[in-house]
């Protein structure tokens, strides 16, 4: 860990830092300015023992990458080349943020997860060995490979070398060439049927890969086909394109020689997509109408039997050969427009049930969403949107969302969750800004369209947001980053500067400066660090080595102690040469008196160049000298002493699922983090449930 301390030199630091110091009390001669008696402090709690995770309120549920038996596992956002065994052990690919993992669900309903690996899965299939196949991409090729232990071992195809041309290519193992592997079955005389087709090509063609890794092309496909196999095993082409609506089974007129045979068909055109056969049926298939969002069995005559409606468009589904169920998961409407979330369970459709028969859940814990007040896991909350919370003493937490699934696209209240765990709404509705503070007797948010603090009464008395302060100076990159109120009760704000330009999607844009400055009572503005006319974008960004340290701040958190200590959460912004986003460098500095120190802090995720390290700062008047910080899924604790230490979730911001009881354990999506219900806790949003974080001593 890289640790520099300096004094105050330059003149105009040595006034930004007299400033910092008078406005917050960190030299003998300063005072805070601050008004309003202090929150009380918490009460003792528990003795420190060792961290552990418990609910305060709401129900625990949602994405992720957690084992555990059916409804207590927890499945990713995304779900790729979900298939069974013969044996009806289930296999995907999960894929979150920019992590993928290898699942697999025992006939039992027992959930495990591989190692993560980062290379682009496409497709997936079970062989006849019981092995799960994976197509992974890279550049215009793909390999198969199998899932052995934990880890793909290569089946067949290899990657192309520079200049060498896309085609496909027969032959065993590394010999073989495949381009695409779409829509793969596994056929009753234990083939693996795909369909592949080189970039430039016209059409596509059908291929097998045996179980030795040994790849045949066998004949041309029309574009627009799918692969099924039937219920005796056959392989056929379904094809529903250009008002062309067709079945063929494929045909083996003689060694080496493959042929289709249309087989007679009504089915109707547009209206269902076959998805796999039903288990013991002469010739009927499991078919989707995505218009009347339902799931029947459809003859090939094109009657239909048994349809079910499903509360969202379908996103995969799969069929289960030994019990003839179908594994399915299903979007959810989230009201606006093109907006869709994928839900965190699998459901099962059984065949002999009536249409009318409720889905089952099968796999994954359901999200339990909702804005119902009541105790502990009555409650229900929605943090889908995101969540913004702030406590101070013993008081409550405050808690905001954004209009979510739940709420009717509306502005759901502010809700308090008391140390009790009761939770309550207030007559104030919240308006998604992504702030929230306590100072001077009021709860405080922030509005970017006119940059403009609002107020209301903390007492709860208030109904709306009344205008407090405006000013120009919060319009940096975003509008305002930080509110938070110092020991002494003064009002502290901060903008945060991104630079403009370059690096594709996931490079910030906009331009601005970085600003720290403090808001009186009576609403004064005074800008202590930072010049409101400069304004920085790529082109004149200062370089790392030369960037004044509070250029890229994410929080700031003060220390009453009887030398108080500021402490703010950098995370410093890398571009290349050409001026585009590269990375974050996270830092902690400390600043005490005139003294600063800054402390390098870990990245956590280098996969993902614009998701930012770490989030949130938080201290606790019990705990001097203790800082702690969340991350995408995780809490850590800084000291002096040891420096960064993880306390509850895990360094991988890929989301794992929430395991409450005793740490370390897993802790998913973190929302915000607070101070606790007493003295030794935090509050920590996660899972669309507020829980309460043991620290350890």
């Amino acid at each position: 860990m890289r640790i520099s301390t300096e004094k105050v030199s330059s003149a105009l630091t040595r006034r930004h830092f007299a400033l910092w110091m008078t406005a917050s009390g960190l030299s003998a001669c300063g005072g805070g300015g601050g008004e309003g008696a202090p929150a009380p402090a918490p009460p003792p709690g528990p003795a420190p023992g060792p961290a552990s995770l418990s609910l305060m309120a709401g129900g625990l549920g949602g994405i992720g990458f957690l084992g555990g038996k059916d409804t207590q596992a927890r499945l990713p956002q995304e779900i790729i080349g979900l298939t069974f065994s013969t044996q009806g052990d289930m296999w995907f690919v999960g894929r979150g943020s920019d992590t993928q993992r290898i699942g697999h669900v025992s006939a039992q309903g027992t959930m495990t997860y591989g190692s993560a690996f980062t290379q682009h899965a496409i497709s997936g299939v079970v062989d006849a060995s019981g092995r799960y196949l994976v197509a992974l991409f890279f550049g215009p090729v793909q390999v198969v490979c199998a899932w052995e232990g934990d880890t793909l071992q290569v089946v067949a195809g290899r990657r192309r070398a520079p200049g060498e041309p896309d085609v496909m290519q027969d032959g065993k193992g590394a010999t073989a060439q495949i381009c695409r592997f779409d829509s793969p079955v596994l056929g009753g005389d234990g083939l693996v049927y795909f369909l592949d087709r080189p970039f430039v090509a016209a059409h596509r063609t059908l291929r097998a890969l045996a179980p030795d890794g040994t790849v045949t092309s066998l004949l041309a496909v029309p574009d627009g086909s799918r692969l099924l196999v039937s219920p005796t095993g056959a392989i056929r082409m379904f094809i529903d394109a250009q008002s062309r609506v067709e079945w063929a089974e494929l045909a083996n007129t003689a060694p080496g020689v493959y042929a289709w045979n249309v087989l007679p068909s009504s089915w109707p055109s547009g209206s269902a997509v076959p998805l796999a056969p039903v288990k013991g049926s002469a010739d009927r298939y499991w078919g989707y109408d995505a218009a009347a969002r339902t799931v029947a069995h459809y003859a090939l005559d094109g009657t239909r039997q048994n349809a079910r409606e499903l509360p969202g468009e379908l996103d995969v589904a799969a069929p289960n050969p030994a019990t003839g169920h179908l594994a399915l998961r299903i979007r959810r409407d989230l009201g606006a427009p093109n907006s869709w979330q994928y839900p965190a369970e699998l459901y099962l459709l059984d065949p002999s049930q009536a249409p009318t028969a409720p889905l089952s859940a099968w796999v994954g814990l359901p999200d339990q969403l909702g804005h119902t007040d009541g105790v502990g896991d009555a409650a229900r909350f929605d943090f889908t949107g995101g969540a913004h919370a702030i406590s101070e003493g013993s008081g409550p937490l405050f808690v905001a969302v954004g209009a979510g699934t739940t709420y009717g696209g509306a502005a759901p209240p502010v809700r308090t969750v008391a140390p009790s765990g009761q939770v309550a709404s207030t007559a104030l509705p919240y308006r998604r800004t992504g702030l929230l503070a306590i100072a001077y007797g009021y709860l405080l948010t922030y509005d970017r369209s006119t940059n403009t603090v609002l107020r209301t009464p903390k007492n709860g008395s208030g109904t709306v947001w009344e205008p407090w302060v405006q000013s120009s100076v919060f319009a940096g990159y975003g509008g305002l980053q930080v509110l938070r109120p110092d020991t002494t009760g003064l009002l502290w704000f901060a903008t945060r500067t991104l630079p403009a330009g370059g690096g594709g999607g996931s490079n910030p844009t906009g331009e601005g400066t970085s600003l720290i400055g403090t808001i009186s009572a009576t609403g004064k503005v005074q800008v202590l660090l930072g010049d409101p006319q400069q304004v920085y974008s790529a082109a004149n960004y200062p370089p790392l080595a030369q960037r004044p340290w509070y250029l890229d701040i994410t929080d700031i958190a003060f220390e009453g102690t009887a030398s108080p200590v500021s402490w703010v959460l950098c995370n410093r912004t890398v571009l290349t040469s050409q001026g585009e986003f590269e990375r974050y460098a996270p830092e902690l500095v400390r600043l005490e008196g005139a003294t600063r120190q800054a402390f390098a802090l870990p990245g956590l995720d280098t996969q993902r160049r614009e998701l930012m390290p770490y989030q949130q700062l938080c201290v606790l008047p019990s705990r001097l000298g203790q800082v702690f910080l969340s991350s995408p899924c995780g809490v850590y604790r800084w000291t002096m002493a040891k420096g960064l230490e993880l306390v509850a979730g895990q360094a991988d911001p890929t989301p794992a699922g929430v395991r409450l009881g005793s740490l370390p354990g897993s802790l998913n999506l973190v929302k915000f983090i607070s101070p606790g219900p007493d003295a030794n806790s935090l509050y920590v949003g996660s899972e669309n449930s507020v829980l309460r974080l043991g620290l350890p001593g």
